[in-house]
């Protein structure tokens, strides 16, 4: 058993896949929150076989992790707490800056002066630039749980490609757990307005997870900062599709299959290209 678990196809895929399955089944008849929950449950899992259960040393990984996590409880708790749209925006965007700076800020202050300034502009507009887009399709399950599927699945692969095999992991098994909620919507879910946890709060972790393990690919790894910019318009190639569909299954196709071919895309690129760039 413990070879098996040891697999990485296995941590980063069939057991976060599994674990928001079944969470989200359990869950979704008693909280609006059902899919959040079902990724922090798969996630927490899928973290604790892949980096294993100590947090000594506090690495950059590990600080990512911990803010994943605590994005997804943010993200749960945060809409009953903050229920102005307005508000919910400018609260999501302050705190990925924020967790922009807790992970990178060692890092940066290493930097040439007009290096930080590129990565702090470039961070803060990639984080502004998913939270506004991800808050226009957080109320139709297909487009959120495909946009974000295939933008972390694109971060996993790209990051693999790039030479750092534990972020891919660690974006591979949300995105696994993003594809099961998204599975256990089309199987149980309505066709018309949803009624699942929505608003930019509740779509934090779709944000700040590939910002930071794709930022953490680029620094730490060997992942061009410029292959964030097409993995970034994943979402808004979702929003513009067509999506009132009757099908539930059909709007799950239309709304991830866009994406998951410029996620696919990506990371061919990168691999192609050897990632020969410095990073930043």
């Amino acid at each position: 058993m413990e070879q098996i678990l040891n697999r990485p196809e296995i941590q980063s895929a069939v057991v976060p896949f599994t674990a928001a399955l079944l969470g989200y089944f359990g869950l979704r008849k008693h909280t609006p929150a059902a899919w959040i929950w079902a990724l922090f449950a798969a996630f927490l899992i899928a973290a604790g076989l892949i980096n294993g259960a100590t947090f000594t040393p506090l690495t950059g990984t590990r600080k990512i992790i911990l803010l994943v996590l605590a994005s997804l409880i943010v993200a749960a708790l945060g809409p009953v707490v903050v229920q102005q749209a307005k508000l919910q925006r400018s609260v999501s965007a302050a705190l990925g800056i924020i967790a922009i700076l807790l992970v990178f800020w060692a890092v940066v202050t290493r930097m040439e002066v007009t290096a930080i300034a590129l990565f702090l502009v470039g961070g803060v507009a990639l984080v502004l630039w998913l939270t506004w887009i991800f808050d226009r399709i957080s109320d139709d399950p297909a487009r959120l749980h495909g946009a974000g599927f295939s933008l972390l699945l694109g971060t996993g692969l790209s990051a693999t490609a790039g030479a750092s095999a534990l972020l891919g992991q660690l974006a591979l098994a949300l995105s696994a757990s993003s594809g099961a909620v998204l599975l256990g919507w089309v199987l149980t879910g309505k066709t018309g307005k949803s009624n699942q946890a929505s608003g930019s709060i509740s779509t934090l972790p779709y944000v700040l997870a590939p910002v930071l393990l794709g930022l953490a690919a680029v620094i730490f790894a060997r992942l061009p900062w410029y292959a964030l910019i097409p993995l970034a318009s994943i979402p808004l190639v979702t929003r513009l599709l067509p999506g009132e569909l009757e099908s539930r299954f059909l709007r799950s196709v239309v709304s991830t299959l866009p994406g998951l071919l410029i996620a696919l895309a990506v990371a061919f690129w990168i691999w192609q290209s050897g990632s020969s760039a410095s990073g930043y």
